[in-house]
């Protein structure tokens, strides 16, 4: 920002250090300003271009007021739906998923898609909604494509999603001129995207099981191909499922395992024939027995018993003990006559029954002698046909894997298509409303005062944001920190502009005329600021030059002149811009002072054509009774100006004559102070080669008009050490006041009772108003 600078020396610096009174108006002390930006900045910017900052509030909070106080009530309903994500099992995997946030993005995006806007349209038929068409600004022309299209940016406008991380809600909030018909908007909203994402659904499943039939009847066509080349692989070769592998061995193994057991059951029945033979002529028949024997034998027990009992109790010869004893002998007797007879019963059925058996024993071995010839039959015929199918395994092994791989696509494809087909609708992300919009009758706009406290903060944020911009685009120079900044230079002062402008006769110039007003003690302060660049009682010649044209360099000579003239020096202006007429070349002719041409070819003597200087060096009572009641014909008795009275067309041939150089030293015996007004350096290059003649170069700088840009080409011509200092010129007091730069000028009202005459009144909104519209302020 070019008006908030800091005091840094720049790329040019003074030819040498010099040292300055600091004199109240000079603003050659002023402390630089900071380069971070503060309150005070804040402030000060804003006084600079309150103008604009206030213009642009009022606006925008004039027009925001009428805007709101015009517009129609608006209402806003809110739904909160509920994002999941369900499984095909049907459970909500929202909380478990990592990807969920993403997801919840993508259905929000959903909500804001034109397409689903563009549903809602025609669900709620909101083109024949009186409500909806006002908030349109009335129906829509066109095609009916085109009334949708604009009735669906409408309705987005309307509508607004939000989600917050963490969580798997939605709020969807739509706005419109009646609570209720943004109530049915924010719930018709879910509907429209769930019908949205259903028929992608069906279209997707649809479109999926025509490509999946596809690939089933090629995979079909080629698994039915499969086995039939299998089967007739294994028809020519009489293999049937498991031959050529390890049943073959198996059965075989079995077989063979059988033909020896059959061998060797046949040879234990032989066996057995023989030992039953034996065995049957081996038989007893001792304890052989029948039903006769078995009754002898009780009646036996029983008589002995009674014949024990009774000898124990009578004697040999009782009756009834000899009965039972002879009736003991008789039973023995027939017992041994039965027993005898089942013997030999025993015997022949023994003999029978070993016969049979025999006979037996031999037709089993017989049986399996045979059975086993048979199995070994078997074995030897399918232990030939083994190694055949041994030899086809490899091409059966190759032909059963490519059946199995096109009857297992088949399956794969078949398992995808019941898939698809059983998949539920709610699988994937499903929204649902948990919080249905209720029509609210509190209006969310127009908010009167709310929006224009907003607006008009906005605005005055913006408004300080242009006016940032602007001092930062804006390089005129306006203070004397700008130019030590940027050039390293110091200001001898700021010279106010003249409401009248200056007068072209040198006996009316307000440092003479007023010597107690702001301009004549600034032009003192900025003579005696030039005066102290050389020893006392030392003459001094000063060039005084600018970057363009009409930036008051003559005026400001003459004003370094007046300036001296009041302080009892004596004073020239030798006037080398000799290409233009200006404000010197009047004074000239006022005056009747000798032409410089003149003077330059000799045909004019200066020597005494003015009263000599006081020896003493000394100022005498009359010389500060000048000062206190300064008389204008004693000072102009002082003073000389040598100018040309027409321009001269080769100024150069006069300003490089050795008579030129000559007089400039000999003006510097006759007077304290020889001002040399030199044309302006951008315009031409005189002022280069007249700054080798004179002790010291100013540059005069126009106030707000004169940028670094042009200060940087004029120093650059003339030469860093040739460049004193610089004069502000034309400087409005009160505006530079305003902008509040922190310097001496801004207090100068302060002080204003120090002065006589007119003093720069403060600038009101009112004067500001009108110096923008070019016309000058009321309060000068």
């Amino acid at each position: 920002m070019h008006d908030i600078v800091a005091n840094e020396p720049g790329p040019i610096a003074a030819p040498r250090e010099r040292r300055f009174s600091g004199n109240y108006y000079t603003a050659s002390q002023q402390p630089a300003s900071t380069e971070q930006l503060g309150v005070t900045d804040l402030v000060r910017t804003f006084a600079r271009h309150r103008l604009l900052v206030l213009g642009t509030v009022i606006v925008v909070a004039l027009a925001t007021l009428a805007w709101q106080l015009t517009s129609p009530k608006l209402y806003r309903a809110k739904a909160n739906i509920q994002v999941e994500l369900i499984d095909e099992t049907g459970t909500n995997q929202a909380d478990a998923l990592a990807k969920n946030s993403q997801r919840l993005a993508n259905e929000s995006k959903l909500y804001r898609s034109r397409t689903s806007a563009h549903k809602v349209v025609e669900k709620l038929n909101l083109l024949e909604n009186p409500v909806f068409l006002k908030q349109m600004g009335g129906k829509p022309i066109g095609t009916e494509a085109e009334q949708i299209s604009e009735a669906v940016s409408v309705l987005l406008a309307t509508t607004d999603v939000k989600s917050e991380e963490g969580s798997d809600l939605i709020e969807f909030s739509a706005t419109a001129r009646s609570p209720e018909l943004a109530a049915k908007i924010a719930n018709t909203f879910p509907e429209a995207v769930g019908d949205l994402k259903r028929s992608r659904d069906t279209k997707r499943r649809r479109e999926l099981m025509n490509d999946l039939e596809a690939e089933r009847e090629d995979r079909m066509a080629r698994a039915v191909e499969a086995a039939e080349a299998l089967a007739k692989f294994r028809v020519a070769n009489r293999m049937l499922v498991g031959a050529g592998g390890a049943e073959d061995l198996a059965q075989i193994n079995r077989i063979s395992t059988e033909a020896a057991s059959a061998a060797a059951q046949g040879s234990g029945s032989a066996a057995q024939s023989a030992g039953i033979a034996q065995a049957a002529g081996l038989s007893t028949t001792l304890g052989a027995t029948s039903a006769a024997v078995q009754q002898l034998q009780r009646q036996e027990a029983e008589l002995s018993a009674q014949n024990a009992r009774l000898s124990q109790t009578y004697g040999s010869g009782y009756p009834e003990l000899a009965r039972v004893q002879t009736e003991l002998q008789s039973v023995r007797a027939s017992l041994a006559r039965e027993q005898d007879a089942a013997r030999r019963a025993a015997q022949a059925q023994a003999s029978v029954e070993g016969e049979r058996m025999r006979q037996l024993a031999r037709a089993e071995a017989a049986g399996s002698a045979a059975r086993a010839g048979q199995l070994q039959s078997v074995v030897a015929s399918m232990t030939s046909r083994a190694f055949a199918n041994t030899a086809n395994t490899p091409l059966l092994e190759q032909l059963e894997r490519e059946a199995l791989t096109t009857a297992a696509a088949v399956a794969s494809i078949a398992e995808q298509m019941n898939r698809v087909e059983s998949e539920k609708l709610v699988e994937g992300v499903s929204s649902n409303i948990i919080s249905p919009a209720t029509p609210d009758r509190d209006a969310i706009s127009p908010a009167p005062l709310k929006t224009t406290a907003v607006a008009v903060t906005g605005a005055a944020v913006l408004a300080m944001i242009i006016a940032f911009l602007i001092d930062l685009m804006d390089d005129r120079l306006r203070t004397a920190a700008q130019i030590r900044k940027y050039f390293g230079l110091p200001v001898f002062g700021m010279l106010p502009s003249l409401t009248d402008g200056y007068s072209s006769k040198l006996r009316e110039s307000p440092v003479i005329t007023e010597p107690h007003s702001i301009f004549a003690e600034v032009a003192r302060s900025v003579y005696s600021e030039v005066r102290s660049l050389m020893p006392s009682n030392q003459s001094q010649s000063v060039l005084v030059t600018s970057p363009m044209p009409g930036d008051g360099k003559s005026v400001t000579a003459l004003t370094i002149a007046a300036a001296a003239l009041t302080m009892g020096k004596r004073a020239v202006i030798l006037d080398l811009d000799l290409r233009r007429s200006g404000i010197l070349q009047r004074i000239q002719q006022d005056m009747d002072a000798p032409e410089l041409i003149d003077v330059i070819r000799g045909n004019v003597d200066v020597h005494g054509l003015i009263a000599p200087p006081n020896s003493s060096g000394e100022m005498t009572n009359a010389g500060f009774e000048v000062m206190l009641r300064p008389d204008a014909d004693e000072m102009l008795s002082r003073f000389m100006l040598l100018s040309a009275s027409q321009p001269i067309a080769e100024p150069a041939a006069v300003l490089t004559s050795p008579r030129f150089q000559q007089l400039v030293a000999d003006l510097k015996k006759d007077f304290d102070i020889v001002v040399v007004n030199a044309p302006a350096v951008l315009a031409v290059r005189d002022a280069r080669s007249m700054s080798d003649y004179t002790d010291d170069t100013i540059i005069v700088v126009k106030w707000g008009e004169t940028n670094i840009d042009q200060l940087r080409a004029t120093l650059e011509l003339l030469g860093s050490g040739n460049v004193a200092g610089c004069v502000f010129n034309q400087v409005d007091y009160a505006d530079h006041a305003r902008r509040k730069y922190g310097d001496s000028i801004q207090y100068y009202h302060e002080a204003a009772d120090y002065f006589s005459g007119a003093v720069p009144a403060r600038l009101t909104l009112r004067d500001e108003f009108m110096r923008l519209f070019r016309r000058k302020p009321l309060a000068a």
